[in-house]
């Protein structure tokens, strides 16, 4: 279990670390998350997560905390230092729960961050995706 978490979240890093855009809030949540990673800022990056991401991620390791496990992992994940990734568009749904970003990372490919509405603010999900 641990290992698809850490694998699921290394899939994120792979969208990059500079986000480049301005627009809705959760284009901004897209953009606070690549400024988090690119600074190795745990404790902020756990933050940009949906609660329940970072539950499965905290029950696959018991007895530490998001932030402890992304420093243990670090060299795993593999994150960028310099990635770039251009914010492409974004779509939010009707029922203003669920958002997508789209966003070209450093080798031109264009990928899907989702997002979720929690307590009124976006974080990133992993529900939907493909």
């Amino acid at each position: 279990m641990k290992k698809l978490v850490t694998l699921a979240i290394a899939g994120t890093f792979t969208l990059g670390l500079t986000a480049c855009g301005s627009g809705n809030d959760a284009e901004q949540a897209v953009e606070d998350f690549a400024a988090a990673a690119k600074d190795k800022d745990y404790a902020a990056l756990c933050e940009s997560f949906d609660p329940e991401i970072v539950k499965t991620l905290e029950e696959a390791d018991p007895g530490k905390d998001c932030e402890t496990i992304f420093k243990e992992n670090e060299k795993e994940l593999q994150i960028p230092d310099n990635a770039d990734v251009d914010i492409q568009s974004s779509e939010i749904a009707e029922d203003e729960k669920t958002a997508t970003v789209k966003v070209k990372n450093q080798d031109g490919d264009e990928e899907e961050i989702k997002l979720k509405k929690v307590d009124d603010e976006w974080k990133i999900t992993f529900d939907g995706m493909s």
